[in-house]
């Protein structure tokens, strides 16, 4: 009798839970072991706004559930980070660096994360595309702590004697087209073009990278205009390489000049034409036309313009007393001082024109990504840091601190086509997170006031941060730099 009344009673008991559940559709909790991040400031990068009061639930790897903070009740023992006051961000990237090398890993790659630059692209590298691999395995599997990656592994280039390691000498056209189908059979993620590319070699390239379908990105080759290898394909142009040249009322007499010395034009000459001689001859008119048809072919740019800013300041005492050389190797340190003692004889003087243009291709519509050139070769650059520095600049050249934000979270997203994961906060996306202490609408300079960063759902807070750079500048100290 007893065994048949507690039967009973669970079947009524489940009727009834079947009966309520059709009057009144039931919440969706998610699972146990989800993290809520309750009373939050929601950056929205897509529409340019903030969400306020908003509870962000994170289960696993992805976010379950993003809504208003009135009502939500948690799971009883639910992990719980409260965000009254903070804004939360998508994790920064930084889509111009040259840090997927060996002995710069250890250092870089946890200060990118503890500056909450959770994605990069890198333009170019010694590391072969295998081992890249690796490394994108032992960071999506936490086995090393890093960003994610996007890379083109080496670089190419026209000279018959590479200056550096990393690039590849690219003589006649075949060279060109046997090296991008070697590349995309590597698994190289696009193609780095470069300045000393002959104009046959460059539409070799192209070709075959169009061909091939994978995307071709780097610097404007002198052999070429601007508009010439954005009606090609080329998909971003990076630091404005090119485009003074095209926006220059000397454009054909300065190319003809730095054609004549091919590849054994000097650095320092092809600074004084590409940027200076050019960017004195800036022709408002020509360079509206230039914009308008960037901004048709949707070509995108990346100014970098933390490259440069030390060269404009003459490598000043602000700039070569940084704090954060800490971070930075011993025998680079002194590189590094080496080229601020001789700066002033190489410096390029066109970085306010640089500040202008890049107001100018924003208003025309030319979509902007931020890209630092961090890599231990550009003085005074700095992993991580360097990338809030950028969005600074942005403004600075007169975009909003909306606009400048984009161009590392949700622009990223949409130039590499993940979209789908990453760029926004929304159900469903990748948990890469940064969160704020401050509003970086009210200042870009906000985004460097880091409470916590999710790397993929996985928690860091800000203990955990300062011990990352702790480590980084020990392992800078003890890295051995060829």
């Amino acid at each position: 009798m007893r065994a048949k009344l507690c039967l009973s009673l669970v079947v009524f008991v489940q009727m009834c839970a079947v009966s309520i559940a059709q009057e009144k559709p039931a919440t969706v909790i998610p699972p146990s072991g989800a993290t809520y991040i309750t009373h939050v400031t929601v950056i929205d990068t897509e529409a340019g706004k903030e969400m306020q009061d908003r509870t962000v639930s994170i289960q696993g790897d992805r976010i379950s559930e993003v809504r208003d903070s009135k009502g939500k009740k948690l799971p009883r023992g639910a992990k719980v980070v409260g965000g009254r006051g903070k804004y939360l961000i998508p994790g920064l990237w930084d889509m111009h660096v040259h840090s997927v090398v060996a002995e710069r890993l250890d250092s870089m790659f946890p200060i990118f994360v503890a500056n909450g630059v959770l994605g990069i692209r890198d333009m170019g590298t010694t590391m072969p595309l295998a081992e890249i691999e690796h490394l994108r395995q032992q960071t999506a599997n936490g086995s090393r702590l890093g960003p994610r990656i996007v890379a083109a592994g080496p670089i190419l280039d026209g000279r018959p004697k590479p200056t550096r390691p990393h690039f590849l000498a690219i003589t006649t056209a075949e060279e060109g087209r046997e090296t991008v189908r070697r590349l995309k059979n590597g698994g190289a993620d696009f193609i780095k073009v470069y300045s000393n590319l002959s104009r046959d070699s460059f539409l070799a390239i192209v070709d075959e990278a169009n061909k091939q379908n994978i995307p071709f990105s780097g610097h404007v080759p002198f052999s070429v205009s601007a508009l010439e290898a954005s009606d090609a394909g080329q998909k971003s142009m990076e630091h404005l390489w090119g485009i003074y040249l095209s926006c220059s009322s000397r454009e054909e007499e300065l190319r003809s000049e730095m054609l004549k010395g091919g590849v054994n034009l000097p650095g320092s000459e092809r600074i004084r034409l590409e940027l200076d001689e050019a960017a004195s001859s800036y022709d408002e008119h020509k360079a509206a036309n230039v914009f308008a048809h960037l901004a048709k072919n949707g070509t995108w740019l990346v100014p970098t313009f933390t490259a440069v800013l030390q060269d404009s300041e003459i490598f000043d005492v602000r700039v070569t007393t940084d704090p954060r050389l800490k971070y930075i190797p011993p025998a680079v340190q002194k590189r590094w001082s080496e080229a601020a003692s001789e700066g002033a004889a190489i410096k390029s003087k066109s970085f306010e024109r640089k500040v202008q243009i890049v107001g100018a291709v924003h208003r025309a519509g030319v979509p902007l990504l931020a890209g630092t050139d961090a890599g231990w070769v550009q003085p005074y650059v700095y992993a991580g840091f360097s990338l809030h520095d950028e969005l600074a600049l942005l403004v600075r050249a007169g975009l909003t601190p909306m606009e400048s934000l984009q161009t590392a979270t949700i622009n990223p997203a949409r130039f590499l086509g993940m979209e789908k994961d990453l760029g926004t906060i929304e159900t469903g996306k990748i948990a890469s997170l940064v969160l704020l202490d401050a509003d970086p609408f009210a200042d870009i300079h906000n985004t460097t006031k880091i409470s916590k960063v999710f790397l993929a759902g996985k928690e860091f807070d800000r203990p955990a941060l300062d011990q990352m750079l702790k480590n980084a500048e020990a392992a800078a100290k003890s890295s051995v730099v060829p």
